[in-house]
């Protein structure tokens, strides 16, 4: 599949908008491309796009008003129904899930709820009375493209009040008997909840209900946007976890074969089977007996943090286990495993824009989670996984902020923290979004280097040393030049000086629309102001040899021509010139190029080292 993904010309029933995408990307939910090299895929007989859908929307069924069902309407509660977007039996019919979208009429930008559910009928509750809410209705079969679906047009409920579901004869005391019995359970279950946290919780994701145990419930009222809620602040982790995910029974969790080691048990993968749904790969987390407390805690923490998410670019949880003899944490299988590993396999079958299309999904999720006040501190390609349909999501959700600390002065499984982290995490153990900046640049390089290790084989110390002296990565072969300012905008060492999450994520989607870079026929094109991206190359103390500065520069084939022209060290190759260059026999202008730019940076930082040479 990812061989005929990367054709140039898509084969039928794949697409690409533009030929100067690179990657060719199956025809959505309900549509097909029947000829080669199709630019778009056409919906099936029945099926139609929004005129304001993009070409990679789903097709769906025309929804119209009236097919959507005021069943029961009451002052706290409405019931949908509605029906099937495809035939019962149709392909696809036991995939399908459902979001409803709701909120108080004329408030949709500063609160809103959603509902996920896999039948074609909702029952809303906690609304309140006398109060008109527009709902919204979508469908989407599981997979990538959920967040390309169509809402149906919005219908409106009005909930009546209190009296009207009541009868209207009621004596006055039986009401101030009623309200104060109900003041009386509401003000119990506040306390109950401040005994159980120390800090309310206030939104959450579970909830289920007792009718139907596939649907899911996520409900956020914020002034603005939702925000991220510290496990820590919550007492109790194992009760607050069912605030934020649901739970599963046991019997429904298959394990198939173990992929691994994780902190706290073991990593498989399996299938997780629902009621009346097909069974979905998923990846299952689990808790070693005999753990200590702290370990549990973090074990839980990482379901609670994760379930807060929900994004396509972010890894799904499905839910948790907590009632049975084993901990376990269900989220979606990834079948391409680690990001790093997965371009390491694919060295050499990508090019430089099908890698760049990797991006723009990462930066929206890192977007997202920037926005939800949540800080990752641990960004990197490893912690990146990929799907079937070679989407990305962000994973590594599991290291409270003390282990992340410690780690950045860590080596684990011979791969430095230090190495993606911030000077202000290096110097101080500061995390913030501006450091999950700079470790994004990192993840930038590692894509378009193919999962190399940064900074090649350098020890921590020297990387925490060339980063204060102002070493930044060099370019890997085929970046595009943009592409390398953005990483070196994201290295600013002044943490305000970095661009946010939301400006990486529009420049790196303008650059996958326009991969190439704008021609300047008779003068050189402007740039911004980026004072690190003057700096085409730079070198520092770690390299042992030249041998190993050619190597840093890709260019490592040349090392016998400078030793045997008598170049042995690096103060020599430092006063070279473009003519001893040529008289290397290097032919290559673009290999003299990139050797005269990193002999000019080496000059400039031998000059600095007051003559502290490096022999070979």
């Amino acid at each position: 599949m990812l061989t005929r993904l990367l054709l140039a010309a898509c084969p039928p029933g794949f697409y690409k908008v533009s030929s100067r995408r690179p990657l060719c990307s199956p025809c959505p939910e309900h549509s097909r491309a029947l000829e080669t090299a199709s630019t778009f895929c056409v919906c099936q007989d029945s099926y139609a796009r929004s005129p304001t859908d993009p070409p990679w929307a789903s097709c769906t069924r025309p929804w119209e008003e009236d097919e959507i069902r005021r069943d029961r309407v009451e002052p706290q509660s409405v019931s949908l129904s509605w029906r099937e977007p495809i035939p019962a039996g149709a392909a696809g019919a036991n995939g399908t899930e459902y979001e409803i979208r709701y909120y108080e009429k004329g408030q949709n930008e500063q609160t809103y709820s959603t509902v996920k559910t896999g039948a074609p009928a909702v029952t809303v509750t906690n609304l309140k009375p006398a109060t008109r809410y527009i709902f919204q209705i979508r469908a989407a079969s599981l997979g990538p493209s959920w967040e390309t679906q169509s809402f149906s047009p919005s219908i409106e409920v009005q909930t009546p009040g209190e009296a009207a579901s009541g009868s209207r004869d009621q004596s006055p005391a039986v009401v101030v008997t009623v309200v104060t019995i109900s003041a009386l359970l509401v003000l119990g279950s506040v306390m109950s909840v401040l005994a159980i946290w120390r800090r309310p919780c206030s939104y959450g994701k579970g909830g289920q209900d007792a009718h139907d145990e596939e649907e899911l419930y996520f409900h956020f009222k914020v002034p603005t946007r939702r925000t991220f809620m510290d496990p820590q602040s919550c007492g109790d982790p194992l009760q607050a976890v069912h605030l934020f995910a649901k739970e599963l029974d046991a019997k429904s969790v298959t394990v198939e074969k173990s992929l691994g080691a994780g902190r706290f048990g073991e990593l498989c993968c399996g299938r997780l089977q629902l009621p009346g749904r097909q069974g979905l790969p998923v990846a299952v987390h689990t808790l070693r007996e005999g753990c200590s407390d702290s370990q549990r805690l973090s074990f839980l923490a990482e379901a609670l943090t994760l379930g807060q998410f929900d994004h396509s670019n972010v890894v799904r949880l499905e839910g948790v286990v907590t009632r049975g003899s084993t901990l376990m944490i269900v989220t979606e299988y990834l079948s391409h495993g680690a990001l790093d590993g997965f371009l390491r396999r694919h060295e050499g079958q990508m090019v430089a824009g099908q890698l760049l299309g990797l991006l723009p999904g990462l930066a929206s999720a890192m977007k997202y989670l920037s926005e939800m006040g949540y800080v990752h501190r641990g960004l990197a390609a490893r912690r990146v996984l990929v799907s079937s349909g070679l989407i990305c999501k962000i994973s590594g959700f599991g290291r409270g902020p003390r282990d992340r600390a410690e780690a950045v002065y860590t080596t684990m499984s011979g791969r430095s923290p230090a190495l993606w982290a911030a000077p202000e995490t290096l110097q101080f153990g500061h995390f913030s979004s501006a450091s999950d900046v700079w470790s994004f640049g990192v993840v930038m390089w590692e894509v378009m280097a193919f999962g190399e290790r940064p900074y090649w084989d350098m020890s921590s110390q020297d990387v925490i040393k060339a980063v204060e002296d102002g070493f930044r990565l060099p370019p890997p072969r085929n970046c595009p030049s943009p592409l390398h300012r953005l990483m070196l905008d994201c290295w600013q060492k002044d943490p305000g000086e970095r661009p946010r999450f939301s400006q990486i994520h529009s420049i790196l989607s303008k650059m996958v629309q326009d991969p190439d870079p704008p021609k300047c026929a008779t003068a050189p094109c402007p740039r911004p102001p980026t004072p690190l991206a003057d700096r085409a190359f730079s070198t520092f103390p770690s390299f042992g040899s030249v041998g190993a500065w050619l190597e840093a520069l890709d260019l490592g084939r040349y090392k016998d021509s400078f030793t045997a022209a008598g170049y042995g060290s690096l103060e020599a190759v430092a006063a070279m010139t473009a003519q001893d260059l040529v008289s290397l026999g290097i032919s290559s202008a673009e290999h003299r190029e990139a050797l005269l730019s990193g002999v000019s940076a080496l000059r400039a930082r031998v000059l600095q080292l007051q003559g502290r040479g490096v022999q070979v």
